[in-house]
């Protein structure tokens, strides 16, 4: 499948959609799969993070969980 072709395929059936139901729906769907600004910003950090080689190993990440929540 050729993702491009697919979408100007969706793009011109979209153009031509006249029931406002229709694109009621597509606009639900746009507004469920789009990020909030909180989590754009989130995720711009952990790339942020990564780059600065701000990053912890697994089983580093867990030694903490387990130092954190273990009963004393």
């Amino acid at each position: 499948m050729d993702i491009t072709v697919e979408k100007n395929n969706i793009l011109q059936w979209i153009k031509g959609l006249t029931d406002e139901k229709i694109i009621e729906k597509i606009l639900d769907l746009k507004g469920k799969n789009e990020l909030s600004s909180i989590e754009n910003q989130l995720i711009q950090k952990g790339l942020n993070d990564i780059e600065k080689g701000n990053v912890s190993s697994d089983a580093e990440v867990q030694l903490r969980f387990q130092e954190r929540f273990s009963k004393k």
